[in-house]
């Protein structure tokens, strides 16, 4: 019988507890490099696939003393993501956007002549922005005859982002991309590698699943991180509702039919 009070596949775990694979260990490898020069990096994969926690698996080690992290989220509006890098920097919002620019890059100037902290800036679903802001962002990288960049930027974004820098108007800021990894799904081996990982940390056998319905919940969630928390959560949930001593795959097909009808 699954008995437990904590739940698996939950979002809130430590650093120290994420799940490690080789696709991630190269991302961190690339994201401390485009720290390290200052660069530009691209982070792109589908959704639900671990681009946010894997950047952050690497931002949050950073030394405070060293560098200012500005995480962007959720600005899907240019104006309103110039604010919140405004603020992120310690800087009052000016009223106007191009006034916004301008204060922005003279700061990010003044902190690199005065060899200040540096600045870290992850725009999260860049994919949602215009090409303005995306332009807007580039510049912020060039200062001294574009021979050092004041910031490293990472964009993070859903797979359309690939194809747009490849578009007319883009090409400055996918010509300094130096950086750039494209994360993909689970294989099988490291979806059932995942879910006894998280079985672990909640306390509960990492036999809970058999090998069938491990398969089964990677088919249908593709090797995608999120999908598999997600169908996880409601098969353990079932087991502990049917006292079950196991989730088998006729349990998994319950949960994928119950999804299909909500």
């Amino acid at each position: 019988m699954v008995d437990t009070t904590k739940l698996p596949f939950g979002k809130a775990i430590a650093e120290d507890e994420i799940f490690n694979y080789g696709q991630l260990d190269e991302l961190k490898l690339l994201l401390k490099l485009a720290i390290d020069e200052r660069s530009i990096g691209l982070v792109s994969g589908q959704s639900g696939v671990g681009k946010t926690i894997g950047v952050h698996s690497v931002v949050s080690k950073l030394p405070a003393n060293k560098y200012a992290v500005v995480y962007l989220g959720q600005d899907q509006n240019g104006s309103n993501l110039i604010r919140h890098l405004a603020r992120g920097l310690g800087l009052p919002p000016k009223h106007f956007r191009p006034h916004s620019w301008m204060q922005i890059a003279q700061h990010l100037s003044d902190n690199l002549i005065e060899q200040g902290k540096t600045p870290v800036v992850v725009v999260d679903e860049a994919h949602l922005l215009d090409d303005a802001t995306l332009e807007d962002l580039r510049l912020l990288t060039n200062t001294d005859f574009d021979r050092v960049s004041p910031i490293a930027l990472i964009f993070l974004g859903q797979l359309p982002i690939r194809a747009r820098l490849k578009a007319p108007g883009l090409e400055a800021i996918s010509q300094r991309l130096r950086f750039r990894y494209a994360l993909e799904g689970f294989s099988e081996e490291e979806t059932a590698a995942y879910i006894k990982h998280h079985l672990r940390l909640a306390g509960i056998t990492e036999d809970l699943f058999t090998a069938e319905a491990v398969k089964q919940v990677f088919l249908a969630s593709g090797g995608l991180p999120r999908e598999i928390n997600n169908y996880g959560t409601m098969a353990v949930l079932k087991a502990r509702a049917g006292s079950l001593s196991s989730i088998d795959a006729k349990l998994i097909k319950q949960v994928l039919d119950q999804r299909e009808l909500n």
